[in-house]
């Protein structure tokens, strides 16, 4: 039993749909052709995202997936990476519009 105001894992507390999001949107950036890696400003987005994709997409997903779930995200931290990957993908397009 956990005490009020402790934080719990992600996988035990937080809607299995947000890191469901999560793991799309990192996925899509990840395979974005105008990502440029080492200017995410990010550590902790840089540390999730994972490598483009390069072989069996269902491997891929559930790599993701249990790196989320292993990575002991809270709410908050959840809602700044859904943020901020959002922001690299319309860095990403920007690149790629010139």
């Amino acid at each position: 039993m956990s005490r009020p105001g402790h934080r719990t894992a992600a996988r035990n507390y937080l809607p299995e749909s947000k890191l469901e999001d999560l793991a799309i949107r990192l996925r899509r950036l990840a395979n974005h052709r105008g990502l440029v890696r080492r200017e995410i400003t990010s550590p902790l987005l840089l540390r999730l995202l994972p490598a483009p994709l390069r072989g069996d997409a269902g491997t891929y997903e559930s790599d993701l997936r249990r790196t989320l779930k292993d990575a002991n995200l809270d709410a908050d931290r959840v809602a700044y990476l859904l943020a901020h990957a959002e922001q690299e993908i319309h860095v990403a397009h920007a690149r790629l519009a010139g």
